[in-house]
Parts: structure tokens; C-alpha cells; sequence
């Protein structure tokens, strides 16, 4: 692990969260890459179509994530880090943990698997 390596992550967990918030699916999507996968809610979305359709579904609001647990091994990452997420309304929709595996790519770090479990969930 290079000290390079960590900034690289530590930027794709901020981006997930603002490009998410702000409604870039674009910018947001490029994060992933093609083979990706999502586990939320029990259902699984494979491919960055799925994931994007689920996404630009879900409800507005806010995204913070707490610092991240990284563990390297060669060109993958394993991450684990705590959020809560608020709705537009800022009312606390859920709180609980990302677990993401990673992939260095030409393009720098990106999200193979995104895994959320959901510890406190509020109301919809």
C-alpha cells in the first residue's frame, strides 16, 4: 500500500457520497466498475444499469460516511466504514455499514461490490 493509494480511496468514498446526493448519475456510475455489484435491502443489482436505475430511484437527501477500515491486497481493496444517510427532509432514514471490495483500475480505484447492511432503519 502506497500512501497514494489510501488518498485514491479516501476520494472514491467522498464521491460516492456527493455524486450521489447531487444527482450526477453520471459521474456517479463511473465509479463502479463494469462487472460491479450492489446488496441492499436483500436484493441484489448487478452491472452498472441496474445499479443506476435503483439508484436514481432512491430517495434525496444526505450521505455521511465515517472513516474507513482499508485492508490491501495488491491491485483489491477491502473497506468497511460506518454512515447514516438523512432524507431531503433531514429525518434519519437509515444509518449502518458499507462494506465495499474494490479493484485498482487505469482509472484509479473503483468499487467492485458495494454491500450495505442497515442497522437502524427510520421511517420512509
Amino acid at each position: 500500500m502506497q500512501a497514494e493509494d489510501l488518498r485514491q480511496i479516501l476520494a472514491l468514498l467522498a464521491d460516492y457520497c456527493e455524486t450521489l446526493d447531487r444527482g450526477r448519475w453520471e459521474d456517479h456510475l463511473a465509479l463502479y466498475v463494469d462487472d460491479c455489484s450492489l446488496h441492499v435491502f436483500g436484493k441484489d443489482y448487478e452491472g452498472k444499469e441496474r445499479i443506476g436505475r435503483f439508484m436514481e430511484q432512491a430517495h434525496r437527501g444526505k450521505h455521511l460516511s465515517g472513516v474507513p477500515h482499508v485492508t490491501f491486497d495488491g491491485d483489491s481493496a477491502h473497506t468497511v466504514s460506518d454512515y447514516v444517510f438523512f432524507r431531503e427532509d433531514m429525518k434519519l432514514y437509515s444509518a449502518g455499514t458499507y462494506h465495499d471490495d474494490l479493484r485498482r483500475t487505469p482509472s484509479g480505484w473503483r468499487f467492485a461490490t458495494r454491500k450495505i447492511d442497515i442497522d437502524l432503519r427510520g421511517s420512509d
